[in-house]
């Protein structure tokens, strides 16, 4: 059986070659035009290849010139650790006579001027260098926590004041960044830019798995600011937006203890 077709169908062909032939014709005409768009497009693409490869590169120089002094401060950190352990067993292998006249220093505290000092400053020189690349930022976070686990407080600070490379907040290496600038900025008692960097995270809808954790040391920076209103609110908010989470859980405890204290007082 033969198969009808309509008028649009038979106007079809037609219309697509008059179209064809008006943009070949354009194309045509404005032949030295299109050339260049195309000169501009394939520039465009090697120039970011050629971009990538480079920021490559100086990643992967930078990793290696941080290597050494990093590996400098974990040897020493495992040796101070083990010589404190060694001294333990042999103290807990000492009879109780023996013991009672044991002398305090056969187990000595860390001595951070003594035992790290020195090679912080040098793993600091050399984030300093590379303070404009990602491997940097990672270095600095890693030596403030090294130095947050000292003590060091003011100096994990200012390590991360060497790097003036700031990751995007759209991807989770801008998320640990700005928690780990909260909290390094709370240990300093600069609570007014801990609550800005856990708001930061709070405002940031890529990282939505840091949220509830951001959330509550929002509320802990609010209450440490004496902002009792609004750490209130904040614990509250935690509670209703993240039911179920271990940041729910703590927010409910913080709640009453903080629901407490006029009593105390």
């Amino acid at each position: 059986m033969a198969v009808k077709m309509d008028k649009k169908e038979l106007k079809g062909p037609d219309l697509f070659h008059s179209v064809s032939d008006r943009a070949f014709h354009w194309i045509e005409k404005n032949a030295g035009a299109v050339g260049a768009l195309f000169g501009v497009l394939i520039v465009v693409g090697v120039v970011w290849v050629a971009y990538g490869y480079y920021q490559s590169h100086v990643e992967s120089k930078a990793a290696e010139a941080l290597y050494a002094p990093e590996a400098e401060l974990r040897k020493a950190e495992t040796s101070v650790r083990e010589e404190r352990a060694k001294a333990m067993q042999e103290l807990a292998g000492l009879s109780t006579k023996a013991k009672s006249v044991a002398k305090p220093e056969s187990v000595r505290p860390v001595d951070y001027a003594k035992d790290f000092a020195p090679l912080v400053e040098k793993l600091k020189s050399e984030v300093k260098r590379q303070g404009g690349t990602k491997a940097g930022l990672m270095s600095a976070m890693n030596l403030s926590s090294f130095l947050l686990q000292q003590k060091q407080y003011p100096e994990a600070l200012t390590v991360l004041e060497l790097v003036s490379y700031k990751p995007s907040y759209r991807d989770i290496l801008g998320g640990f960044y700005l928690m780990h600038q909260g909290l390094v900025f709370m240990e300093n008692q600069k609570y007014d830019d801990a609550a800005k960097a856990y708001q930061s995270v709070v405002d940031a809808k890529n990282l939505g798995a840091f949220h509830p954790e951001a959330m509550l040391k929002l509320g802990v920076a609010y209450e440490l600011k004496g902002q009792a209103d609004k750490a209130k609110q904040t614990y509250e908010k935690v509670g209703r937006d993240f039911p179920g989470s271990e940041a729910s859980t703590s927010a409910q405890q913080y709640l009453r203890l903080l629901e407490l204290k006029p009593q105390q007082g």
